[in-house]
């Protein structure tokens, strides 16, 4: 079944639902990117403030960098992401579309970090990627 994605995020996240495992297990080159170029992701009410109940689309990274007590969820999960794993974006219609990493990207940014460990993916992963 199809992600439901408000139309003032549909240029940001992709219209189907992909396997986040089935990333991991593709073997791509690692590259150091700067993070501005990503930062702009933060200003888009990306995350969920409830765990558990679908995507929401009601919290914007940016202001759980600001103020983790804006969503105590997400300020949690920003807290324990992993910053040893690189994202994975998947270059497709002529965009980057992030397939895995927005909170690694909030915490590079946190941290005033100016590189980003990245992943890029054709549009050939997306039958390997996408849930049935």
């Amino acid at each position: 079944m199809s992600k439901v994605v408000p139309e003032i995020l549909k240029n940001h996240i992709l219209p189907f639902d992909w396997d986040v495992h089935k990333i991991w297990e593709i073997q791509a080159p690692v590259f150091q990117i700067s993070c501005a170029e990503f930062e702009y992701l933060l200003e888009l009410s990306l995350w969920s403030s409830v765990p558990n109940q679908g995507l929401l689309f009601d919290v914007r990274p940016i202001d759980v960098i600001r103020d983790p007590g804006r969503s105590p969820y997400q300020a949690r999960r920003l807290a324990r992401c992993d910053l040893q794993h690189p994202i994975d974006i998947l270059l497709a219609r002529e965009k980057r579309w992030v397939l895995d990493g927005v909170h690694r990207i909030a915490k590079q940014v946190s941290l005033q970090r100016s590189t980003i460990a990245v992943r890029f993916h054709d549009e050939s992963v997306i039958p390997i990627i996408t849930r049935g």
